[in-house]
């Protein structure tokens, strides 16, 4: 597909059919709870929505809850392009669904490092569910604000900066090989060219970038020989971090989104564990099995 109109006209529909969803879900939700048809008004009020959506609800669709313990309403889908491809591991379940400003938010990322390198494809791998909630293998990625992003792999073989794709993410060491991929190299030109547009980005704000902690030292280091602005050294060094009790993020980037302004609803912090389990348990009427304990073993975050 050529760069330009068709990504983001595709965009523009998926996300001007989730908005008018979110009024059908409203309305069809009170249908539900109440027993009886009932007006938007009526709807709103009886699952928390308030009568009024508010120009942020209705402009980008709408995350309730938080990360951990959450859904999305009238969320923007992610599609592939010439420049944006699914990690094939993650294919299934369509799990691409987000907040306008998030999935957005990517596409500009990629476009950029598509500008500075040519032919450059970003992988992604998981953002939400339609309709948000859990999603399997994670702890988090429930209300529309988090992304999975492989990252630039480069052909150590060659005599250039050669881009290679895995059909899965592939973790890396602190010198930038891969243990199970002999051959593939961390490219840290790319790499750091999409944090620098993502913590730059003009619209979404940027909260998390979960990576482990040798490759945020090799990609600090990098912009520091490349002259890259201490303000944009410091943006970044803020927000990428290994996270606690999760798994390290040696194979991908997860990007968190703050909660747009006046968004009612949504919650900007993850819920502490035990919290987020018994909220996700008093949902759904039953304990939850092992895919819905919040700290499992193995788990993305």
């Amino acid at each position: 597909m050529a760069q330009g109109a068709p990504s983001w006209f595709s965009l523009g529909v998926r996300h001007a059919l989730g908005i008018a969803t979110l009024v059908t879900t409203v309305t069809t939700a009170a249908a539900g709870l109440s027993g009886a048809r009932g007006t938007t008004h009526d709807t709103a009020a009886s699952i928390g929505v308030g009568p009024h959506l508010g120009p942020a609800a209705l402009r980008f669709g709408r995350s309730v809850g938080s990360p951990t313990a959450g859904h999305l309403i009238g969320g923007a889908h992610l599609d592939e392009t010439s420049y944006l491809r699914v990690e094939p591991a993650d294919a299934e379940g369509d799990v691409r669904w987000g907040l306008e400003p998030l999935v957005a938010m990517l596409d500009r990322a990629a476009r950029a490092v598509d500008r500075q390198f040519p032919g450059a494809v970003t992988t992604f791998g998981h953002l939400s569910r339609h309709g948000g909630g859990d999603v399997e293998r994670h702890r988090s990625h429930e209300s529309g604000r988090d992304a999975d992003v492989g990252f630039f792999v480069r052909s150590a073989l060659s005599s250039g900066a050669h881009q290679v794709f895995a059909p899965h993410f592939v973790a890396f060491r602190a010198d930038g090989t891969a243990p199970t991929w002999p051959g593939a190299y961390f490219d840290d030109a790319k790499n750091w060219a999409f944090i620098a547009a993502l913590v730059s980005d003009p619209e979404a704000r940027v909260t998390h970038v979960f990576v482990a902690a040798p490759l945020r030292a090799r990609l600090l280091a990098h912009a520091e020989q490349m002259g890259a602005p201490l303000a944009l050294r410091i943006r970044a060094a803020q927000v990428m971090r290994q996270p606690h009790g999760a798994l390290p993020h040696d194979d991908h980037f997860h990007v968190r989104i703050a909660c747009p302004a006046q968004m009612a609803g949504c919650v900007e912090n993850p819920e502490p564990p035990a919290r987020a389990a018994g909220a996700a348990a008093g949902s759904t009427g039953r304990a939850l099995g092992p895919r819905g304990a919040e700290h499992a073993a193995g788990r993305r975050s």
